[in-house]
């Protein structure tokens, strides 16, 4: 059997848009992280200036490095569509408030572009994770 080779063109494509979005998604979380730890005081000024409480400054850091580990890992169906859901709402808010403030939101709207493709295309390039880690009542 002879196969055309435009036929492994769109899956080509399909993976490497994957990677490419789920490596600047997996880009903004460290980015974040990171920066909510080496410059604090500067991303708790933005939280107080978007009206959120600094408190979260913190949690959400070592949130966004489990998110990390969960899409790297793609073992948990379940965990892995609620970090999804989690980044996008947390994207969501930084875009509105970034715009609310006039400071820079590009990184909050490549933020939203991104985290659905590479939800939607994770589960035609690594196939949906058959486990839950909360076990059964999530299916």
């Amino acid at each position: 059997m002879t196969t055309s080779t435009t036929e492994y063109k769109p899956q080509l494509f399909t993976k490497i848009l994957y990677w490419v979005s789920t490596g600047i998604v997996l880009f903004l979380l460290t980015w974040a992280a990171i920066s909510y730890h080496v410059i604090h005081e500067t991303q708790a000024d933005y939280f107080t200036a978007f009206g959120y409480p600094t408190y979260l400054v913190y949690p959400l850091a070592y949130l966004k490095l489990i998110a990390i580990l969960v899409i790297v890992t793609h073992r948990y169906n379940d965990l892995r569509d609620m970090v999804y859901s989690a980044y996008f709402i947390n994207m969501a808010m930084a875009l509105v408030g970034h715009i609310i403030y006039g400071d820079f939101f590009g990184h909050a709207l490549i933020g939203m572009i991104v985290i659905p493709i590479s939800y939607l295309l994770g589960n035609k390039v690594r196939g949906r994770p058959q486990r839950s880690f909360f076990g059964n009542w999530t299916n």
